[in-house]
C-alpha cells in the first residue's frame, strides 16, 4: 500500500479501501448515522431537506444513496444533467432518453457511414489492363 493525499481534508495518509484518511473516514461514518436516524422517522424528503437538518454534505447523502446505505425512504435529489428532482438514478427519464437517442442518432450515422463506403468499394472494378499492340 502506498501514501496518498485524502480528497476531503488533504493530509497524507496510507491508501485503504475508503480511500479517505481515518479522521474523514471516522466523519464520514457519523454522517451516515446521522442522515440513517433523520430518514428513520421521515417517509419523504429532498437532499436539501436532508442536508438542512443534518448539516451532512450533498456528495456524502449521495454517496450513501449511490452505496445503497440509504434505502426504505423516498429521497429526492437533482438530475445530474438538468436538475429536474428524481428519486433513483442519475439522470431524469427525459435526460436519458435524449442520450439514448443521441447514441441511437450516432449508431445510424456511422453504419450510414460504413455502408456508403462498402457501396463505394463494390461499385469500382479492377482488371488487367491489356496492351492490345504488344499482341
Amino acid at each position: 500500500m502506498g501514501l496518498s493525499n485524502c480528497p476531503e481534508c488533504g493530509k497524507l495518509y496510507v491508501e485503504n479501501a475508503a480511500r479517505v484518511c481515518p479522521e474523514c473516514y471516522r466523519k464520514q461514518e457519523e454522517d451516515a448515522e446521522k442522515v440513517i436516524e433523520y430518514l428513520r422517522d421521515i417517509d419523504k424528503a429532498t437532499l436539501e431537506e436532508i442536508h438542512q437538518a443534518t448539516g451532512v454534505k450533498h456528495k456524502i447523502i449521495l454517496r450513501l444513496l449511490r452505496s445503497g446505505r440509504i434505502m426504505g425512504s423516498e429521497i429526492s435529489y437533482p438530475c445530474e444533467s438538468c436538475g429536474t428532482l428524481i428519486a433513483e438514478g442519475r439522470l431524469c427519464d427525459k435526460c436519458s432518453k435524449n442520450i439514448l437517442d443521441q447514441i441511437k442518432t450516432e449508431e445510424r450515422h456511422q453504419e450510414h457511414e460504413k455502408q456508403s463506403v462498402s457501396s463505394k468499394n463494390r461499385s469500382r472494378m479492377y482488371g488487367k489492363f491489356i496492351d492490345t499492340e504488344e499482341r
